[in-house]
């Protein structure tokens, strides 16, 4: 079995990425799991040890039975020939030898933190920053948890980490080479025919995902615009005038600052996949 593991920031066009991927054949998609695990699962989760921190998530229903140690024996038992999971790092709760892998491929999808906390969710017209700060007070651990994430990666497996801008998913070609270039760090052959996909109103039925994502999707349209989507598309990165934003709304710049080191210092790392232009 080949393990391709996607450990992402939020609104990285990561759910896209993972469209492209589970056109490869005998592969099997464990979308989000572990993150609806920690913070809606039934046990040792936000919502059994501290609901008071679910902030606009305590909405949304639990799903009797879901928690960690069930996603884990469920992606333990995947028989399929390649296996896809994607997922925020810090939701392993190091638990690292159970979920990573020792011989896995590790994908980490960064975008720089003025887009991922100036993006609107498009159903709700809710911005992604305003629904994750009601949770986490502190927005850099998204950047801090995944640097953790390529250190362990890089002692606990086999295969270095390989490190993705997200703005390269913002244009067709550059999405080509980055599948592509999954493709070759796991083994597999690469087609064509992954870049494009069959659009769905809500997830592809085959995946292995939890309800919670549905309702997620759902109520806030979360994953709308990939989920709705057939193939990656040439978009240019919006301006996002930093000036202006500070004084419009002076807590979300500091927040942006605040990841800006730690976004910097995953960009300069040596696992960084660069292609020639």
């Amino acid at each position: 079995m080949v393990q391709i593991n996607i450990w992402f920031v939020p609104r990285s066009r990561s759910t896209a990425l993972v469209k492209c991927l589970s056109n490869i054949p005998d592969s099997k998609v464990f979308f989000e799991n572990l993150i609806w695990a920690y913070y809606l699962g039934d046990e040792d989760s936000l919502y059994t040890n501290n609901p008071e921190k679910l902030g606009m998530l305590a909405s949304l229903p639990i799903s009797p039975g879901f928690n960690t140690n069930a996603v884990i024996k469920q992606m333990t038992e995947c028989t399929s020939k390649v296996k896809i999971v994607k997922d925020f790092f810090f939701t392993i709760k190091g638990r690292y030898d159970e979920v990573i892998g020792k011989d896995s491929v590790n994908i980490f999808l960064v975008r720089d933190p003025r887009y991922v906390f100036t993006s609107v969710l498009p159903k709700s017209e809710t911005s992604f920053y305003s629904a994750a700060k009601a949770t986490h007070k502190d927005m850099s651990f998204y950047y801090q948890s995944m640097l953790e994430g390529i250190q362990v990666v890089t002692k606990l497996c086999t295969k270095p980490p390989a490190i993705i801008d997200g703005e390269l998913l913002s244009t067709k070609e550059g999405s080509a080479m980055v599948v592509k270039a999954i493709c070759q760090i796991a083994g597999l052959e690469f087609s064509k025919a992954f870049l494009t996909w069959k659009p769905t109103d809500n997830f592809d039925p085959s995946w292995i995902l939890p309800e919670i994502a549905r309702n997620v999707n759902a109520q806030y349209g979360a994953f709308q615009r990939a989920n709705s989507s057939s193939h990656f598309e040439d978009s240019k990165e919006r301006v996002v005038d930093l000036e202006a934003l500070a004084k419009q709304d002076s807590v979300l710049f500091e927040d942006i600052n605040a990841c800006k080191p730690y976004y910097d210092k995953i960009m300069s790392q040596p696992f960084l996949l660069k292609f020639d232009s």
